[in-house]
């Protein structure tokens, strides 16, 4: 499929004609599956105590299958009753797992602790971080200095996975990754010139990226010199990049140099990568790193600078003769009518040997934040860089998206599509750089966060509106078949949010939910700690596949809705009605009784309460319509007031009056409190 896609994205650029002749999709409904409203459902929260998260959370990883999500946080009040602090000590957050069917919290690991009684050098050690969680939610890698099996024994910094199913403090439930090769000894690091006690450098994993989907295989990175993965002293430098089998014990090199002879590969240790992503499936490591001369073939006249940085990769599973290939480049030496013995290799020419790239794509635009992304095989990778497409010499410095193929027999400017392009200008809704990115393991859908709020290629159509003044972070997912970009992140009343999204989306296999952390004090109702939260945007059935509920300016939801397809079939509308009310207009295929029952997130505590009801006959023996007036009841009108919308879901039932047969069905609607001249004014002068 992916292959068709590649396809078809080329096609798109050589022709935005034809582009723009595409049909156009259908918008998704992204938004809170939890209760069916806008926003995002809030998971850095203890749902059994009603406590929001008191501190910051930096991350969000969710699980492939979309059900659970690890977060990093440092919020305190996450910790069980019978789980206190160290004497004298406190713990910063740590990692925690949220399950979005249960919305149940479970710790994972400790964060950073504290010492209570040194305020100018209170930290005792470096907690849990960077966590990457299995396709099932069962395991979770992760970094922490805390030493959590009885043979780690130093100071450094470690690579771990925690087992969900077994309790802390019970054997089995974490298991040490960074370990030597052929067993469990845990490495061994060299000395720091700058020793921090608690903070060692030693190995670490990128967020997100580091395990495999059946939790058997980790990536990870050394920061330190260490003896792995088998060496007989500590000689070893850092910034290499293995591959830790649990099942088998063995820890792999990846970063390996090749043999500018042979063109074999060895198993001498070249470094210089700064993060490492691991595919679904294990098969594939794919890295950004410098040293690339020694690992993979460069051209004559190429400058092979060790400090560069590129995109490599490594299919893993084809053992180690496995050749670390480029991702992307300024030149192509996988082209076979490319001669790499030329005598000189221009970066202005055009030809066999020039890639897709007019320069490094670590130039320009650093990438040393980013990491590619990959599909869940590892055939198809995502990329931000700052260079533009060959041969145009002039785009913006901004970072931008490119996709590339790695099916061998593939050159790298035949694979590869230029996805978004930073325009040479200043203009702050088309120029800001992409931020970063995450791939779904389908290889179709990719996240992107940007400022960006207008798109100047024809490769990707977006969807909906845009933002309507730029200057937030937003996100944004990719759809790689539709050849569309839609934005993610909505708030309580479909409107812009009022935050940045961080960087650092993660995306579920199918990418139908996307997890991220942001500002926004509008993605949820409630929203009161002024701090970056962890959410879960779920997106809703294709409007193709059910009639549209479209939308009625800038009101609530409304629409036409058919179900219950073998037996009676009812519709519903809804519009929004002055003083906060909504007028419903069913139909009905004969006599019978209607109610409505609207629900929503209210009152204090706010929980999921009934807001208003109402209820209706149909007489007739044919089709007809009932209409139902939906006022909110009393006692939160005054919140209604207060808050100016309240976001709900109503459901209608209908109950034929002959057979008894019954139909049902929901919608999204928003309660809205107009403002009356005299109050417009007044609100108008605070």
């Amino acid at each position: 499929m992916r292959k068709a896609i590649l396809a078809s994205l080329l096609g798109c650029l050589l022709s935005a004609l034809a582009a723009l002749a595409t049909p156009t999709p259908a918008l998704a409904a992204w938004g809170n599956a939890w209760d069916g409203v806008a926003g995002a459902q809030l998971v850095s929260a203890d749902y059994a105590r009603l406590e929001q998260g008191d501190d910051t959370t930096d991350y969000a990883a969710i699980s492939a299958d979309g059900r659970y999500v690890a977060i990093q946080t440092r919020a305190r009040n996450f910790f069980a009753d019978d789980d206190p602090d160290p004497p004298g000590r406190f713990r910063a957050g740590g990692l925690f797992r949220f399950d979005l069917r249960t919305r149940a919290l479970a710790r994972i690991a400790d964060g950073n602790v504290f010492d209570e009684a040194d305020p100018e050098h209170p930290l005792v050690r470096l907690g849990a971080a960077r966590p990457s969680i299995s396709a099932d939610g069962r395991f979770v890698a992760l970094a922490t200095a805390e030493p959590l099996v009885a043979a780690d024994t130093n100071e450094n910094l470690d690579v771990y996975v925690r087992d969900m199913t077994i309790p802390i403090g019970v054997a089995g439930a974490f298991d040490l990754v960074s370990a030597r090769d052929g067993g469990d000894l845990p490495a061994q690091y060299g000395a720091s010139p700058f020793p921090l006690p608690g903070s060692e450098p030693g190995a670490d994993v990128s967020r997100g990226v580091a395990i495999s989907a059946d939790g058997q295989k980790v990536v990870f990175r050394t920061e330190a010199v260490s003896d792995l993965p088998a060496s007989a002293a500590v000689d070893v430098p850092a910034g290499q990049v293995f591959v830790r089998d649990r099942a088998a014990n063995t820890t792999t090199l990846i970063t390996a140099e090749r043999d500018s002879g042979t063109g074999a590969m060895t198993q001498v240790p070249a470094g210089g990568a700064i993060g490492a992503a691991l595919s679904a499936d294990g098969t594939t490591v794919a890295w950004t790193g410098g040293n690339a001369a020694s690992q993979t073939p460069f051209l004559n006249g190429e400058n092979p600078s060790p400090s560069f940085l590129y995109y490599l990769w490594r299919r893993v599973a084809d053992g180690p003769s496995a050749p670390t290939r480029r991702i992307t480049g300024i030149a192509d030496p996988e082209d076979p009518i490319c001669q790499v013995n030329d005598p000189f290799f221009d970066q202005g020419q055009l030809g066999p040997c020039f890639g897709p790239l007019t320069d490094q794509e670590g130039l320009r635009s650093g990438i040393f934040s980013q990491l590619p992304a990959l599909s869940g095989d590892g055939d198809t990778v995502a990329f931000l860089t700052g260079a533009g497409p060959r041969p145009i010499p002039n785009t913006g410095p901004g970072l931008d998206l490119f996709v590339t193929e790695m099916t061998p027999g593939l050159t790298r400017k035949g694979a590869t599509v230029e996805l978004t392009r930073d325009p040479p200008t200043n203009d702050p809704a088309a120029s800001p750089p992409l931020s970063s990115i995450a791939m779904a393991a389908d290889g179709r859908h990719v996240a992107v966060t940007t400022v960006r709020t207008r798109f100047t290629l024809p490769a990707l159509q977006l969807l909906g509106a845009p933002r309507a003044v730029p200057g937030v972070q937003e996100l944004y997912v990719v759809d790689l078949e539709a050849r569309t970009l839609e934005r993610v992140a909505h708030s309580t009343v479909d409107g812009d949010i009022e935050g940045d999204v961080k960087e650092g989306p993660t995306i579920s296999a199918d990418g139908s939910r996307i997890a991220f952390t942001s500002f926004a004090g509008d993605l949820f109702f409630g929203d009161a700690n002024q701090r970056a939260d962890a959410f879960v945007a779920t997106r809703g059935p294709d409007p193709d596949a059910q009639p549209s509920q479209g939308r009625l300016g800038a009101g609530g939801p409304a629409g036409t809705i058919q179900i219950d397809r073998g037996g009676p079939q009812i519709g519903v509308r809804a519009r929004p009605r002055a003083g906060g009310k909504i007028e419903l207009t069913v139909s009905v295929p004969a006599a019978g009784g209607v109610k409505a029952v609207a629900k929503a997130q209210a009152g204090s505590p706010r929980e999921l309460r009934t807001l208003a009801t109402a209820a209706g006959r149909a007489a007739g023996t044919t089709r007809s319509t009932v209409r139902l007036l939906l006022q909110p009841v009393a006692r939160y009108r005054g919140e209604l007031r207060q808050r100016q919308a309240i976001p709900g879901r109503v459901s209608v039932a209908y109950v034929a009056s002959r057979g008894g047969r019954r139909a049902s069905t929901s919608l999204r609607v928003v309660f809205r409190q107009e403002l009356s001249s005299r109050q417009s004014q007044r609100r108008g002068r605070r």
